[in-house]
């Protein structure tokens, strides 16, 4: 009797949840001075900045032991994909920091248009507005992994209704806030976006700096290569280290 060769189906384990923050050069330095090197760091590590990692590993013996079930995919790896890691990367697209390091990288990019400068005091001084935005980006280590142009198409054609039962943010005394719209890539934003209400119906703000804990939920489901994956996002935010300048800024 032929035996067909049994099809390992990898287990994606939430590698990274909260990040490692960096010097607080934020708080002791102008943002028109800050490095091309500062501006990632505040992108990508620090209290405004948050990542969630995803490694392939194949499911034999006590190589699945201890792995939280919340972080579980299903799926069947592709030749040559096996070793990638999917990383996604939120930031607080409206916090003013955020928007700081955003206005500052162009600064440098142009640094020789005196105009700049008032156009990016314009945006960074701009109210917050009603809503909190988290954007997201996405990349592999290593890179080059076709799982990264997946990814993409799989948030160009999704709609609000792909989140509408799996992403919110909630915290205690305020409960679950389900996302309000969804922002896909297009011709005028390059990474899409979750968009959550600020304010409650009553007008009182839905967190604030005396908020123990804010926890961003989300799935995310895209077909890589031929398999349908499945990458639970789970963030914890301290609203304590989101004050800058004595304000609370999401």
């Amino acid at each position: 009797m032929n035996m067909k060769p049994h099809k390992l189906t990898p287990i994606l384990i939430l590698l990274i949840v909260t990040p490692l923050f960096a010097a607080k050069f934020w708080e002791t330095t102008e943002f028109t001075s800050w490095t091309d090197k500062e501006c990632k760091e505040m992108l990508t590590k620090s209290p405004w900045a948050y990542s969630n990692s995803f490694g392939n590993v194949p499911a034999i013996g006590s190589q699945t032991a201890g792995i939280d079930s919340r972080s579980q995919g299903a799926g069947e790896a592709n030749s040559g994909e096996a070793e990638s890691t999917q990383v996604f990367e939120f930031q607080l697209l409206a916090a003013k920091p955020i928007r700081m390091a955003l206005a500052r990288m162009q600064m440098l990019q142009k640094s020789n248009d005196p105009s700049l400068l008032e156009q990016a005091m314009k945006y960074v001084n701009a109210e917050p507005g009603k809503e909190i935005v988290i954007q997201i980006s996405y990349r592999t280590v290593p890179t080059g992994s076709s799982a990264v142009y997946d990814i993409h198409r799989y948030f160009l054609g999704a709609s609000l209704a792909d989140f509408r039962a799996s992403t919110s943010l909630a915290a205690d005394k305020v409960g679950v806030i389900p996302i309000a719209a969804y922002l896909p890539p297009g011709t005028s934003r390059s990474l899409p976006a979750f968009v959550f209400p600020r304010f409650k119906d009553s007008g009182e703000p839905n967190f604030t700096a005396e908020t123990k804990q804010v926890t961003f939920r989300s799935v995310f489901a895209p077909i890589v290569g031929s398999n349908k994956m499945k990458y639970d996002i789970f963030v914890k935010m301290n609203p304590k280290q989101l004050v800058f300048k004595e304000e609370l800024t999401f």
